[in-house]
């Protein structure tokens, strides 16, 4: 069963604008250590940092909080499988919060064009409603 959706979208030059500005710092706030080495692994990293970004917006949406209740970025890690398909892995707070609501899994979408990076992510909970 769905128990929640998420969107977010953002401009692939805000975030190569705040690598430019705040470097590394900037990348151990937000992204986990696998998510930034994934990123430097191909292509533009400003492009697949924005995507992650907005992936991290979009299912802290889909659980239903945004970023409150002690959810921060770094417990929302999206990890591509070697395939290429996007999953989300949560920590700490969001992996609480999503327990807490009956979220088994989050399924998320990703991709950009025209200088923007969108996600897409839907909450899946095992439990049925009555």
């Amino acid at each position: 069963m769905i128990a929640g959706v998420g969107v977010d979208r953002i401009a692939i030059a805000r975030i190569e604008s705040s690598l430019e500005r705040f470097g590394e710092r900037f990348i151990q706030r937000v992204y986990t250590e696998h998510e930034a080495a994934q990123a430097y692994a191909k292509g533009n990293p400003a492009r697949r940092f924005a995507m992650l970004f907005a992936a991290k917006e979009a299912v802290s949406k889909a659980l239903g909080t945004g970023f409150s209740r002690g959810i921060s970025l770094q417990h929302i890690e999206t990890i591509h499988q070697p395939s290429g398909k996007p999953e989300v892995v949560l920590h700490a707070v969001a992996l609480a919060v999503a327990k807490g609501s009956g979220i088994s899994r989050v399924h998320i979408s990703l991709t950009d064009d025209d200088g923007v990076a969108l996600a897409f992510a839907v909450a899946e909970s095992d439990i049925t409603s009555s």
